[in-house]
């Protein structure tokens, strides 16, 4: 009778253990795959913000050419600046 309950209770432990290696490998499996979706997630993200720096960037360069910038100039009646207009500031000045 020992025996016999020996053996049923091993059995019952390897069926567990078997269990809970299973459960252990789903459970992983399901973590492996979240992790992927977020890197992916993260790996587009990233993209569209690189893509978003360089178009903001090629715009920042449209805007202040100098070819636009004389265009404005003329539009708005402005010109070289003439002996006595130019004013350069030091630190000290910018306090008062």
């Amino acid at each position: 009778m020992s025996a016999l309950r020996g053996t049923l209770l091993s059995f019952f432990f390897a069926i567990g253990g078997v269990m809970l290696l299973s459960l252990s490998s789903v459970w992983l499996n399901i973590e492996r795959m979240d992790l992927a979706y977020d890197v992916n997630k993260l790996e587009k993200e990233l993209s569209n913000r690189t893509a978003l720096a360089s178009k903001l960037e090629l715009e920042r360069n449209n805007l202040i050419s100098p070819y636009r910038l004389k265009r404005l100039a003329a539009t708005y009646g402005l010109g070289p600046v003439g002996p006595g207009q130019m004013r350069l500031m030091t630190g000290q000045d910018q306090g008062k």
